[in-house]
C-alpha cells in the first residue's frame, strides 16, 4: 500500500463525514422551518452570520477565507 492511496481513502472518508454533516444541517434546516423552536439551527446560523456583518472589514475578510476554503465547485 503506497501513500497516495492511503491519503485517498482517508480524504475519501473525510469527505463522506463532511457530505452527511451537511446533509444532518439541511436537513435540521428544514425542520426548524415547519416546527419553530425544535432545533434553533435558524437562529445559531443567523448568529455566525452576524458574527462575520459585525465585525465590518474584518469580517467580510473572514468570510471570504471560510468560503475559499469550504466551497468546492
Amino acid at each position: 500500500m503506497n501513500i497516495d492511496s492511503l491519503f485517498a481513502s482517508v480524504l475519501g472518508i473525510i469527505g463522506g463525514i463532511i457530505k452527511i454533516s451537511l446533509s444532518l444541517v439541511l436537513l435540521a434546516l428544514v425542520v426548524d422551518v415547519f416546527d419553530p423552536g425544535r432545533t434553533d439551527i435558524v437562529a445559531n446560523l443567523s448568529g455566525l452570520i452576524n458574527q462575520f456583518v459585525d465585525a465590518g472589514l474584518a469580517g467580510l475578510v473572514a468570510f471570504i477565507v471560510v468560503v475559499a476554503l469550504f466551497y468546492r465547485p
